[in-house]
This record gives structure tokens, C-alpha cells and sequence, in this order.
């Protein structure tokens, strides 16, 4: 498979979520359940494995199952801009024009399940409640997209990294992760790439976090130990 290239790796990846499927398709009665999933396959993918890639067509839906995946786009020099990085239950992208409009790679190793675009839109289509979570969600997704760049903004390196880890944490929370110590799977160049900062300010910001006793960075993980009085003017 294609691989996507990455820095230095914090370590480990985030322990997998249970292998059942979450985000929309937990509201699906446990009939429909399991025909979607006869219509479709889990498939496993190694660390930095790309799954699609931005212009290539779009011959399936994902979502995933276990670990994390980077959803990206790459600009006409080569630059990476990572969007967002998806969670068990997450959609990675809803192709509306046929073609992919942005790339997706694991970090780390990931499960996700995946079906023909034709087979689920036939599904859909015969159960209206499935097309109204899919909207639900997309709303979802957009709020909360517009509320992490109005909280990222113009903000120094320091309240970026403190922004993305609080709401890395929060979103972890709410899949029932243990997250004291904060499990941090993306390298520093996933992050950078994600902050739009440089590798190097990524890993100096860390340091100078630590030995001011705001973080401690451990083997693949994070402790948030002061992190609101830096968070405080940054999400004001």
C-alpha cells in the first residue's frame, strides 16, 4: 500500500476502541445492523497506510472501527494540511462529487469498516432514518470545525498545542477513553502538519511546556498538568 511519511512518533498508538460500530451507524436497529455490515468489510491497516487519496474516485463510504486516521489534504507544492483526525464511530468523508477531495492514512494501526458507495446509497435509500443521521452528523462535524479554528485562530504556538490537546482530550472523554495520562498516537510532524506550525516549534513549544510544569510528556502520552492558564486566553 501507499504509505504516508511521517517524523518522529510520540510512541504508541491510543488503545482500540471495542471492535462495534459507533457515530451513525450506533443508531441503526440490530436487524439493519447486521445487513449493513454483511454489505460491507472490516479492513486493517498498518501505520501510515493511506486508505484513498484526494482526487482519486470515490468508490466507497468509511468509517472507523478501531484506532486513528488522518484526514489531509495536499496543496499544489507538496505542503500537508491535516484536517482532522478521526476516531472509531467517525465517517471519513461523504463524497458528493465522485471523487475524493481529501486523502486519508492511518496513524498507527486502525480497523475500518468499509462498503461500495452503490450498495450503501440502495441501503440508505429504503431507510430515511439513516439519511437524517447522516445530516445530523454532518452538522455536527461543521460545528465542530468552526469551533476549533475560531479556538486555534491567531494564536501563539503555545495556546495551539495546550487548544488541540484539551480538545484531543475531550473528545476521548466522550468515547470513554482513560485519558489521564492523555494518549498522544500522532508524531510531531502529524501534529505540526495539523497546527501549521514547523516540526521544530512543535517539539521546542513541548519542551518549553514541560519545564514550565504545564505537560509531562511520557511514552506515548501526554499529562495535562496546568494547562488553564494557557488555555484561558485561547479559548476566550
Amino acid at each position: 500500500m501507499t504509505k504516508l511519511m511521517a517524523a518522529s512518533s510520540f510512541a504508541a498508538p491510543c488503545a482500540n476502541a471495542a471492535a462495534q460500530p459507533g457515530g451513525f451507524l450506533s443508531h441503526l436497529g440490530a436487524a439493519d445492523l447486521r445487513q449493513l455490515m454483511a454489505l460491507g468489510e472490516r479492513v486493517p491497516y498498518t501505520s501510515q497506510d493511506v486508505l484513498f487519496t484526494q482526487g482519486a474516485p470515490a468508490g466507497k463510504c468509511f468509517s472507523v472501527v478501531e484506532g486513528v486516521v488522518g484526514i489531509y489534504r495536499t496543496e499544489c507544492d507538496n505542503r500537508r494540511q491535516i484536517i482532522s483526525f478521526a476516531l472509531p464511530g467517525d465517517v471519513l468523508e461523504i463524497a458528493t462529487q465522485g471523487h475524493h477531495e481529501v486523502s486519508a492514512a492511518a496513524i498507527g494501526p486502525a480497523v475500518v469498516w468499509e462498503i461500495p458507495r452503490e450498495k450503501f446509497a440502495q441501503f440508505a435509500s429504503h431507510r430515511p432514518y439513516v439519511l437524517n443521521e447522516i445530516v445530523a452528523l454532518m452538522a455536527t462535524e461543521i460545528a465542530d470545525a468552526h469551533d476549533k479554528m475560531f479556538s486555534l485562530g491567531r494564536r501563539a504556538a503555545e495556546e495551539k498545542l495546550i487548544v488541540f490537546l484539551t480538545y484531543w482530550r475531550d473528545r476521548l472523554v466522550r468515547l470513554g477513553r482513560d485519558v489521564d495520562p492523555l494518549p498522544v498516537p500522532m508524531s510531531r510532524r502529524d501534529i505540526a502538519d495539523h497546527l501549521g506550525l514547523t516540526v521544530e516549534t512543535v517539539c521546542r513549544t513541548l519542551a518549553k511546556l514541560e519545564r514550565r510544569g504545564t505537560i509531562e510528556i511520557l511514552p506515548g502520552r501526554i499529562r495535562l498538568l496546568d494547562t488553564e492558564s494557557v488555555a484561558a486566553p485561547a479559548l476566550a
